[in-house]
């Protein structure tokens, strides 16, 4: 299989560029380095990575939902002046000291299946805080990858405007040399020379824009603005793009492997399923609800300042006592409040349903997009490569009969911007097609970060 020298089919060259480097060029950021940055020090990312600990902690909290509880107890009274006797339930006027112990543990027997219910609907938000997380990372690396892109634009834009101006200069000295011999006219030194200043205008304006691009850049990387950031402009170094075999993608196989793999679409599958189980954890409110208890209890009990009592040790021997039982709890009337939150639990799960129906749909969209985009910008940048090869001609034949004195600085100045926006126009198509192939790549479930960061 032929490849181009541009962008093999599998976006391979994006790793490609830091290991044949020089030394002194090791500090190059790549599209692949900048996103692993950026996602690793995105905070956005950060808050959701909590909020999946937080996930996994509710389940095991359900989880735990099933155990026993065990309470221990222990109580401590001291009366003095008007009480009641324990022994003759008689009120006196004495002094007396007590204190109780007690060990207590319960099990819920049946809960009207809200227990397991919990339990599922715990899972379930494991999963969606899972992709919550993965859909913050793989945001963070598309709009890394978009400003990343931009600021190659505009550092090629600028570099085609620099071509540009050393052209104008080398035209506007040769055409002083040939005013100099009486070959051109004042009238054309000065056009030439404005085209120079307006040319040197417009590379300013290009080095402006790169840097504004390159500090949006590194907002996105959360990269501190004083840091230098270099660029691997590689992908600039492309000749042609004729040799690109570009394997066609079946919308509708992209399409079902997105929907196994994708984030976001992943998330509203997972909320339908909590809603889901809140819904069934509803009628849990119309059943009884049964428990076991069991425990253990001793007493201790003295009059102050009188003698005769049983030791402390013997009085918790002598008033030792176990129980155990079940207990249940029989809903008849709560004021409609399990009704109306059986039927909102209802709603709730067909709003999911609808979310997820309607983000399938979107999805779809997406991938067809991506794909007839991919394909579209291809296309034009092969034409677009053409175009330019012609302008390039054109203008190279143009300033030959200008320097020949048979066209005119306006013939030259003409064809000089169509070159420019040719060039500029094949910059933007072969950038944008290097966005799409990614893109489509994504929803066919591979990684959008192709190599880890380097130090």
């Amino acid at each position: 299989m032929k490849t181009s020298r541009f962008i093999p089919t599998s976006l391979a060259v994006l790793a490609i560029g830091l290991g044949s480097l020089p030394a002194e060029a090791q500090e190059t950021w790549s599209i692949d380095r900048c996103m692993a940055y950026a996602v690793e020090h995105n905070r956005t990312v950060k808050q959701r990575t909590y909020e999946a600990s937080n996930y996994r902690l509710d389940h095991t909290k359900a989880i735990g939902s099933f155990l026993p509880s065990l309470n221990g107890s222990i109580g401590v009274q001291y009366n003095y002046g008007r009480s009641v006797d324990p022994e003759t339930n008689t009120y006196n006027n004495i002094s007396t000291f007590n204190n109780g112990y007690g060990l207590e543990t319960s099990l819920p027997v049946f809960r009207g299946g809200s227990l397991i219910n919990e339990v599922r609907r715990s899972r379930a938000n494991v999963l969606l805080g899972k992709a919550a997380l993965q859909e913050a990372r793989d945001n963070t690396a598309l709009e890394t990858f978009q400003a990343y892109i931009n600021a190659l634009y505009y550092y090629g834009t600028a570099r085609l405007a620099r071509q540009k101006l050393a052209d104008s200069d080398s035209l506007l000295y040769k055409t002083r040399r040939q005013e100099e011999l009486g070959l051109k006219g004042a009238a054309d030194v000065a056009q030439v020379a404005a085209q120079q200043a307006t040319d040197a205008y417009h590379l300013t304006h290009q080095e402006n824009l790169y840097a504004t691009a390159l500090l949006t850049l590194k907002q996105q990387m959360n990269l501190p603005a004083t840091d230098s950031l270099l660029l691997d402009t590689c992908l600039l170094e492309a000749t042609t793009m004729e040799q690109v075999d570009l394997q066609p993608a079946d919308a509708g196989t992209v399409y079902q492997i997105a929907l196994r793999t994708n984030p976001t679409l992943r998330q509203a599958e997972m909320r339908k399923q909590v809603a889901n189980m809140e819904r069934k954890k509803s009628l849990s409110a119309f059943f009884p609800s049964i428990s076991f208890y069991a425990g253990i209890s001793s007493s201790y009990y003295k009059e102050l300042h009188k003698t005769g009592y049983p030791s402390w040790k013997k009085q918790l021997d002598t008033n030792f006592g176990q129980y155990f039982g079940f207990s249940m709890s029989i809903p008849f009337f709560n004021r409609l409040t399990a009704l109306t939150h059986r039927r909102q639990a209802v709603n709730n799960y067909h709003i999911a349903v609808e979310q997820y129906e309607a983000q399938k749909e979107e999805l779809q969209k997406l991938v067809l997009q991506a794909i007839q985009d991919r394909e579209g910008y291809l296309k034009e940048s092969l034409q677009m490569e053409k175009k330019v090869s012609s302008d390039a001609l054109a203008y190279r034949i143009t300033r030959r009969k200008f320097e020949e004195g048979l066209m005119t600085s306006l013939d030259v100045k003409n064809n000089a911007a169509t070159l420019l926006e040719s060039q500029t126009l094949l910059l933007q198509s072969r950038l944008t097609y290097l966005m799409k192939c990614r893109l489509v790549e994504y929803y066919q479930g591979k990684e959008l970060i192709l190599m880890k960061n380097e130090e």
